[in-house]
């Protein structure tokens, strides 16, 4: 007969089994978060930037854009719901230049950006806020 003593060590490293497994589980589950964005980064070429959103998400979550020249964002929508793209000095900040237009399923836009200082500015597709970026502008 198993003793008590046997009984609660097996118990305990049991237990510290499991912790560790649960552990080694967190550390390897990517984290569900709501952030829809690509999480990619695409920069400004000639004046002009490419961006798509499918899925209810942009391609891309950073947008790189040099410091004191005019840029055009050219939006792609990819998706069945209808998007655009606007451009803030802030989340929920005061907006820079138009509201970008609307664009349904297959159809693209473009938004004009004047020029920006050096600094981080907000994107986002008004219709589905949870769609969002940075703006990077350098130099």
């Amino acid at each position: 007969m198993i003793s008590l003593r046997l009984l609660v060590r097996r118990a305990g490293a049991f237990s510290i089994t499991l912790a560790l497994l649960a552990v080694l589980a967190a550390c390897s589950t990517p984290a569900e978060t709501d952030d829809n964005t690509g999480g990619g980064t695409v920069a400004v070429t000639d004046g002009v930037v490419e961006l798509s959103a499918a899925d209810l998400a942009f391609d891309a979550s950073v947008i790189q854009a040099p410091a004191g020249e005019a840029f055009t964002i050219r939006l792609t929508n990819n998706d069945s719901a209808p998007h655009n793209v606007t451009v803030y000095v802030a989340e929920g900040g005061d907006r820079i230049g138009e509201e970008g237009a609307t664009i349904n399923e297959g159809e693209t836009t473009e938004l004009a950006v004047e020029a920006l200082e050096p600094g981080t500015y907000y994107f986002q597709c008004d219709i589905h806020p949870d769609m969002n970026g940075s703006v990077v502008v350098e130099g």
